[in-house]
């Protein structure tokens, strides 16, 4: 079952990961792509996006958003796209603990040691906010330029 299972999860990993990047949601939308103007489709398939840009340019350079907003305000409505990053740390920490061993004579007895470890964190903040108004991207706000 184990020479199966890994299998099958490398490859759906694969297919999930396969939308990630511009060139695979346009081989996915063809006809979405041929639709926008040549100048645009160059700047779609480097993942950049400007202002003026459709919401289906937006989602060939960018992807699906994380989160979507939105925002009332005097001048009307408009629909905020957010996409959040992750950053990945690693911690080396001591660890102090009780731990059970057997003796050269096979009996059990604890014993006080001190351990290193290695603790994963990770953080997920928002780096790229798009509004659009009636369809088409009016700001676009990056946490790193």
């Amino acid at each position: 079952m184990k020479r199966i299972a890994l299998p099958l999860f490398i490859a759906a990993l694969c297919i999930s990961a396969g939308c990630a990047t511009p060139e695979a949601r346009i081989r996915r939308n063809p006809e979405m792509f041929e639709a926008l103007p040549d100048e645009v489709r160059t700047q779609v398939q480097r993942g950049q996006i400007e202002p003026g840009f459709t919401e289906d340019a937006v989602f060939l350079a960018l992807g699906k958003p994380d989160r979507e907003y939105t925002r009332r305000t005097a001048e009307g409505v408009s629909k905020v796209w957010s996409y959040v990053e992750r950053e990945y740390t690693a911690d080396r920490q001591r660890v102090r603990g009780t731990f059970h061993v057997r003796d050269d004579r096979g009996r059990l007895r604890s014993v006080r040691d001190d351990v290193w470890v290695d603790v994963q964190n990770w953080r997920e903040f928002e780096a790229t906010r798009v509004e659009m108004q009636n369809g088409i991207v009016v700001a676009i706000e990056h946490l790193r330029p």
